[in-house]
């Protein structure tokens, strides 16, 4: 019976191979994709977290053969033994003599070997295993949170540098403007040289940033389509509002220990300890039973249905062995309770970090808000300024200038919030396509 139960749990614990449309496919009649879209494509390509979760099943696989440990064994055994016999073998008359030198005998039995008492080794085993599991699983949903991470960061970039071209563009028309009024006046003389020349300075200067931002565009793309494995041509990134809300960091700090990291940690911790029981079972006796039911049996022992052999094994001496091998199960329990220690440390320390660094860049992009409406209306009264010759071209220069690093700081700093938002988030153990 346990033979069967065992085919049964490792046909359960077999791949599936599940008939699934291709992501390129499921793109094809769409013009826009957001981020839970991405990070979806991205949960089907990525070869970390697939092979992150071939180590759940490898540790199911350790649960069956933990549960084997503990259950014993059943089996059918049929033997036929064939031999040579000597011609004077043949005139034996006892009963025994006959069969141990018969030409031929069959003999077919049920064999149940079943442990009785290992020390703990069997219920320390099988508790291993569970942890191992929690571990593995653990482990796999926070290789989801840094894939769900890499994907934002990639996206929000991706993001940030089309509306960093839309800026420059902007900037660069406006750029132009300023020269073709700049050559107007130097030819009726109301302008220098030396301005003109400034403002061509200027605008070149832009086209090298345009020039540099389309590069670090096209690399953003890549990344993106490295990670959601589908082209992004002819797909716009749709970015969606994250709302407004007052987090707590005490609040956050609470759930450090539903970190996946931290749980799988803590799983560690106790696997090694359920490790070092297992090792102590080697101090203690080994009491087992064999039975054989025989259902063919030749010669003397023909009625002789049945037989049972209780077994006590008693460790005396093995040179040093169990003793070594139980410090260094104890060494190695110590050593995952440290790490666990350091571990969820850690995960305090990236939730205070995660918070500052939300807080800073939520103020940051409200203040260059503010310094982009100041630095609006600053370009604007230059320049009616110098319509009527108050200011030189210069100062609208400069003007055009701190609009342009104020618009492009706001840019960046806006979508760096988003992704600290989710850094808060995904720090605290809380993530991430449901709340998208």
């Amino acid at each position: 019976m346990t033979g069967i139960f065992l085919l049964f749990g490792l046909l359960f614990c077999l791949p599936t191979v599940n008939a699934m449309e291709s992501a390129a496919e499921q793109l094809e009649s769409k013009t826009y994709i957001n981020l839970r879209e991405c990070y979806e494509l991205a949960l089907k390509r990525s070869e970390t977290l697939a092979i992150s979760k071939e180590q759940i099943e490898r540790a199911e696989a350790s649960f069956f053969r933990a549960t084997s440990e503990a259950l014993g064994d059943v089996s059918f055994v049929v033997t036929s033994t064939r031999q040579d016999v000597r011609k004077e073998s043949s005139s034996e008359s006892s009963s025994v003599g006959s069969t141990l030198t018969a030409r031929e005998r069959t003999e077919s039995k049920f064999v149940i070997s079943q442990p009785l008492f290992q020390g703990f080794k069997s219920l320390g085993a099988l508790m291993g295993a569970g942890n191992l599991r929690s571990q593995r699983k653990n482990e796999w949903i926070r290789a989801q949170h840094l894939l769900f991470l890499d994907v934002a960061r990639s996206f929000y970039q991706v993001l940030r540098y089309q509306k960093d071209l839309e800026i420059i563009q902007e900037i660069k028309k406006l750029f132009q403007e300023r020269i073709e009024d700049l050559s107007q006046r130097e030819k009726i003389g109301r302008s220098r040289p030396s301005e003109l020349a400034t403002a061509n300075a200027g605008l070149q200067n832009i086209e090298a940033e345009l020039a540099e931002s389309v590069g670090a565009l096209q690399i953003e793309k890549n990344i993106l389509e490295f990670l959601t494995g589908v082209s992004l041509e002819g797909l716009t990134l749709k970015d969606t509002m994250i709302p407004e809300e007052e987090i707590q960091l005490d609040r956050q700090l609470s759930h450090v220990d539903l970190r996946p990291d931290v749980e799988a940690s803590e799983n560690a911790m106790k696997l090694a300890r359920k490790n070092l029981i297992v090792v102590q079972s080697d101090l203690w006796p080994f009491v087992s039973l064999n039975f054989n039911r025989y259902t063919e049996r030749d010669g003397f022992q023909s009625n002789i249905d049945w037989d049972a052999v209780f077994k006590i094994d008693v460790p005396l001496f093995r040179g040093g062995k169990t003793i070594g091998n139980i410090k260094d199960a104890v060494s190695a329990w110590k050593q995952a309770k440290l790490s666990y220690s350091r571990t969820r440390r850690e995960a305090e320390l990236d939730i205070k970090q995660a918070y500052q660094n939300w807080r800073t860049t939520n103020e940051r992009y409200k203040a260059l808000r503010e310094s982009v409406y100041a630095s609006e209306e600053n370009f604007r009264l230059q320049k009616e300024e110098y319509t009527r010759n108050l200011v030189n071209n210069l100062d609208v220069l400069q003007a055009l200038e701190a609009l342009y690093q104020a618009n492009r700081q706001a840019n960046e700093i806006y979508y760096q919030s988003k992704l600290t938002h989710w850094q808060l988030q995904i720090a605290s153990g809380q993530c991430c396509s449901e709340q998208l």
